[in-house]
């Protein structure tokens, strides 16, 4: 049993990480977020967004019904997203022309940590990578962690303790 999980680990950390890095640019752009309600706490650092919220970093965007974003004291930020399932999407660097590349995700929370790029799913966690719009590969479990920097993926099993992941088979070129 422990050389499966092992064998799931494995497979998915190489799912995501022989293709392409997340858009280079993303990291130096300015976080943009939207919401139906605002309530800032400039002495505790922190935010809380509601309703309807949109978050967008270049090409990353995250969306959900609560954000709580919270500064840390080296100026980085932590973000926690809730809502009956966020989202998450982030374009990937092209690897050759006429080709886009998007990892999406959706869970019940989405945990975003800035200064290391990690995007934590948790909770009916879905990862999957598109090519031109058609799904390539995916990966589902309870808790799924994504390195938007490395391009490098873990997954914890679901019910069960089973994590489970599709890879597309190689095309013929």
């Amino acid at each position: 049993m422990k050389t499966t999980k092992l064998l799931s680990v494995l497979i998915v950390a190489g799912l995501f990480c022989s293709q392409a890095l997340a858009l280079t640019g993303d990291r130096d752009k300015p976080i943009e977020v939207q919401a139906d309600h605002f309530l800032g706490d400039e002495i505790k650092q922190t935010a809380v967004y509601t309703g309807n919220v949109q978050v967008d970093q270049g090409s990353m965007r995250l969306t959900g019904q609560k954000l709580t974003l919270v500064e840390k004291a080296n100026g980085y930020r932590t973000g926690s997203l809730t809502g009956s399932q966020a989202t998450f999407r982030q374009q990937r660097d092209p690897r050759a022309a006429n080709i886009k590349e998007w990892v999406k995700g959706r869970a019940n929370q989405i945990h975003y940590e800035e200064r290391t790029g990690i995007v934590t799913l948790t909770g009916n966690a879905v990862v999957e990578r598109e090519v031109n719009g058609v799904v390539q590969d995916s990966a589902k479990g309870s808790k799924i962690v994504y390195d938007t920097i490395r391009s490098r993926t873990i997954i914890q099993g679901s019910q069960g303790g089973r994590a489970t992941t599709v890879i597309a088979p190689r095309s013929r070129q």
